[in-house]
């Protein structure tokens, strides 16, 4: 069948929708529970902030020790720190991290996700964290 028949071009479409759906519906449900385990630490150890409490919210959302969150913390450390200046990573880029980690992790097909995880976790994190 030629790559540009109708045919192919209606299966790329549906395809492309149902990927941006999961990928969705993915980096919503890991979002989901990002923020859901950040309120229990912070009840729980309310004196935590910054890497102290990202790498806390790590350890229990993904039932990791403190060294393996303090690896991941680094890791996020690691992918911002060509950003301009001297960024501190915020909890909206753990949890970029962690999607995307995630969702690679799991076999993804395709080289990335398509979604633009800047503006969908803005939409759902305050940049302040």
């Amino acid at each position: 069948m030629n790559p540009e028949s109708p045919t192919q071009r209606l299966k790329a479409l549906f395809q492309g929708r149902l990927r941006r759906f999961e990928e969705r519906r993915f980096a919503g449900r890991v979002c989901s529970e990002a923020l859901t385990t950040l309120q229990a630490v912070r009840a729980q150890q309310p004196a935590l902030s910054g890497d102290a409490l990202y790498e806390a919210v790590i350890a229990r959302r993904l039932n990791l020790d403190a060294t393996a969150a303090h690896a991941m913390m680094w890791r996020v450390h690691g992918s911002v720190e060509n950003w301009e200046g001297d960024y501190v990573p915020k909890f909206i880029d753990v949890v970029k991290y962690m999607i995307v980690g995630e969702y690679l992790g799991q076999g993804a097909t395709a080289a990335g996700m398509a979604l633009d995880l800047g503006s969908f976790l803005a939409a759902r994190i305050d940049p302040r964290l």
